[in-house]
This record gives C-alpha cells, structure tokens and sequence, in this order.
C-alpha cells in the first residue's frame, strides 16, 4: 500500500510539473499576426490595421473578462497586433490581438505591468 501512495504522488507531481511547463510554453509562444509591417513607422499603424480598437478589444474581453486598461497597435515580431492590457482578479493580462481580422493570438498575465504595480502599491 505504502508503494502504491508513494507512486500516485510521483503520478501527480509529474502531472503538476508538466501542466505548469505547458503553461509557461503558452504564455512565452512566438506572436505573429497576419499584416506584415515593412516600415518602422508607428504613425502608419492605423492604416495597415483592418480593424478597430472597439473589436479588438471585444476580442480580448471575450478571451480575458475584466477592465481594459489600455490598447495599442504594436509591432510583434514584424507583425501588426493590438496589445490589450486588461485587469482581472487584482492581475494585469495582456492579450494579442491580430490586427487583421481580430483574432485573439495570445494572453498571459502581463509580468512587468503587474510588477509595477507591486512596487507601486508598497511607496
């Protein structure tokens, strides 16, 4: 019995390291959206997108329910997205938006925006 309980923790702990690795993966993929950006030229943004701030950010609040905080063109690895930052559960998230037809490319907790809020909250 005792052999038994020592590998259904084994089991478990696997499953936990696993599912936390896959998790981590997910959060740190490789965003690509569908409009190329051949000039590095912010002021273009909005003509290259096809769509508008208000559906990119129905996209993200469907992906990630909370508060949006902001949302702007960027350039994701030589591609046009909308990054919405969105605050849920005392957590800022940050999700991708292509800004092609305004499908959501990722979402994870933003790391560096809800670091800056802890240090923030301890002046």
């Amino acid at each position: 019995m005792n052999g038994v309980k020592k590998f259904t923790v084994l089991a478990i702990g696997g499953l936990l390291l696993t599912t936390s690795a896959f998790g981590v993966a997910k959060a740190d993929q490789h965003v690509t959206g569908s409009i190329k950006i051949t000039q590095d030229n912010e002021a273009s943004y909005a003509d290259l997108s096809r769509t508008t701030i208000d559906q990119a950010v129905s996209s993200a609040l469907s992906a990630q329910p909370g508060k949006v905080i902001k949302a702007k063109l960027e350039d994701e690895n030589g591609t046009l997205v909308w990054n919405v930052d969105v605050v849920s559960n005392n957590q800022m998230y940050e999700v991708k938006v292509d800004a092609k037809d305004a499908k959501v490319l990722s979402t994870g907790i933003d790391q560096v925006d809800n670091q800056k809020e802890s240090v923030e909250e301890r002046d």
